[in-house]
């Protein structure tokens, strides 16, 4: 626990503690004029005594003042908390009232009225009027104490403050002596039990209200609540140590009043010089600490301020570098496409025998050269549209489209394919036709992509397309008993450029861009791309589409995001 929790936690068990103190103090006086055992009531041999009255009184404030820290919690809790302050209150003013007309009211004489009626102390059970003075300001202050707390404000501090003078000034009359300080007439004054119930009870309603006032300087972390701390104590008691060494002195013969008053004088001044410089110490200690963790915290926000900067920067960097590269690639493959195009048109010219006969070992040629073309214009076609859709350029043209036929169209596309490795082609098509609004051109490719890429990694068994609807969704199934993938090449097989056969003896051609380009054009059309595989196992990758396309016809979209290359 540090010290600022632990300060808070003792703050608040100050004012039950205070209570508790002042309650038992109040009870073993009681238990004195019941017993007889007079040492109880005043700590002094020959002192004033605390009468029964002013027993009780403090046991009703001491209940009030505990109550306090549960009134928020009850209705009935806050209104004993208040009656309970309202009988003393009205106790101390009865007090008053007999000092002022001399009426007798009876209530001096409830308790033990034998034992009151043979003390020497005159009126016979009546409160002092320092004693019911004090009781009325502390049962003031505990009177507005949950309203204070509620209001932030300050009445009951106040009144707090007032009883805690007038048992000060009673607490230096039995310090050095001084009668006329506890007691005002010869007969009654302010017991020194209850002088320490007072300053008690004082500090409990003090600090049961910490939002403000001097509880609050007490309590504070910062510099003002450090000085107050450190300074309070030598306040209260240097002038008091330093004002016994001067009576001390006197009595003893050791010089005379004079003398005593400017040693007492030059003394107060020193110490509290050396009490000053050394708070001022602490203080300058304090401001260095800040300045210290100020310089640190700004060093800190420097510190994140240019890794921000670093880091949009490089950012920046990366997105420049990346838009470069799609543009690289669309134009690289847009100029491979126009010399690709020749070349197809004069091997069609030659097939065709326009500059003379053309052999059978030629034509064999020729059709090498046709299906190399048309393989590598396919893979120019799949780096355009990954370009395309990278940069936010691909556009969407909408359309109602059969399932079945477009099914059918990209099955008829790649069967030769499958044929050729003696795969079993198993399509699935709906049992009754659906339409669905999309761009029927990225639908076909899509479904082309997968079944490629699925006959292309898979030697035997076979290839299935299964179509479905689940809800307001398309849901388009291919799945192989090919090689699989591995778990934890699930999001790469979507990555642009990453096949899974690595490296130069890799069977599978390609530019390892089909599942990538799948992938972005589903988004892109309102849907998405998964796959579940398992190693030697084969794989299903499952195209969802919504059935009408949020996306209006022709408008530009950008994809969820780049994905950069590996």
């Amino acid at each position: 626990m540090d010290r600022r929790s632990a300060l808070d936690k003792l703050a608040r068990r100050i004012p039950l503690g205070c209570a508790i103190f002042v309650g038992v103090v109040a009870a073993l006086v009681l238990a004195g004029w019941a017993t007889d055992f007079h040492e109880l009531l005043r700590f002094t041999p020959n002192g004033v005594a605390m009468i029964p009255a002013t027993a009780v009184c403090f046991l009703l404030a001491a209940t009030s003042l505990a109550l306090s820290n549960r009134a928020a919690e009850s209705d009935i809790t806050r209104w004993v908390q208040k009656l309970l302050a309202l009988v003393v209150a009205a106790i101390a003013i009865i007090e008053f009232l007999e000092y002022q007309y001399e009426p007798s009211f009876g209530i001096d004489l409830i308790l033990f009225r034998d034992s009151v009626l043979a003390a020497p102390w005159r009126p016979a059970g009546r409160i002092a009027v320092n004693t019911s003075a004090a009781l009325l300001l502390m049962s003031l202050g505990l009177l507005f104490l949950t309203h204070d707390i509620k209001k932030r404000d300050l009445r009951s501090q106040l009144f707090a403050a007032g009883g805690l003078v007038v048992a000060i000034l009673a607490l230096l009359g039995y310090v050095f002596g001084v009668r006329e300080l506890y007691s005002f007439n010869v007969g009654s004054g302010m017991a020194l039990p209850a002088v320490i119930c007072f300053l008690v009870l004082g500090i409990g309603i003090l600090f049961a209200h910490r939002e403000r006032g001097f509880s609050s300087l007490l309590v504070d972390h910062g510099a003002a609540g450090v000085m107050t701390r450190r300074l309070l104590p030598a306040a209260m008691v240097l002038p008091v140590l330093l004002a016994l060494l001067r009576v001390a002195g006197q009595r003893a013969g050791m010089y005379e009043s004079e003398f005593g008053i400017t040693l007492f004088a030059g003394v107060s001044i020193v110490t509290f010089l050396a009490v000053v410089l050394w708070a001022a110490r602490v203080l300058r200690e304090m401001d260095n600490d800040r300045s210290a963790l100020i310089l640190r915290e700004q060093d800190a926000r420097s510190a994140a301020e240019r890794a921000r900067i670093e880091a949009e920067t490089a950012r920046t960097e990366a997105e420049r570098a990346n838009t470069i590269k799609t543009d690289f690639l669309a134009v690289m493959s847009h100029e491979l496409r126009t010399p690709l195009t020749a070349i197809m048109g004069y091997e069609e010219l030659l097939s065709d025998g326009i500059t003379g006969p053309v052999t059978d070992q030629q034509r064999q040629q020729l059709g090498r050269i046709n299906a190399s073309a048309h393989h590598l214009l396919g893979l120019i076609d799949e780096i355009l549209t990954f370009a395309r859709v990278d940069v936010g350029r691909e556009k969407i043209r909408l359309d109602k489209v059969s399932m079945n036929t477009a099914i059918a169209e990209a099955a008829a596309l790649v069967e030769p394919m499958a044929t050729a490795k003696s795969l079993r082609f198993v399509v699935v098509n709906l049992f009754e036709d659906q339409s669905i609004t999309t761009d029927r051109t990225k639908f076909k490719q899509m479904l082309v992509n997968l079944l490629s890429n699925a006959i292309k990694f898979t030697d035997q068994g076979e290839v299935r397309l299964t179509a479905a609807i689940r809800g307001d969704l398309a849901e388009l199934c291919v799945s192989d008993t090919g090689i699989g993938i591995d778990a934890d090449h699930l999001e790469a097989v979507f990555e642009p450029f990453w096949q899974v056969e690595q490296g130069a003896t890799r069977r599978a051609g390609g530019t390892g861009l089909g599942l990538s380009v799948t992938r972005k054009l589903a988004r892109l059309l309102g849907g998405d791309v998964t796959v579940k595989t398992a190693v030697q196992k084969g794989s299903t990758f499952t195209l969802t589409l919504p059935l009408v396309s949020p996306i209006q016809s022709g408008l530009k979209r950008h994809t969820p995001g780049p994905i950069p290359i590996k």
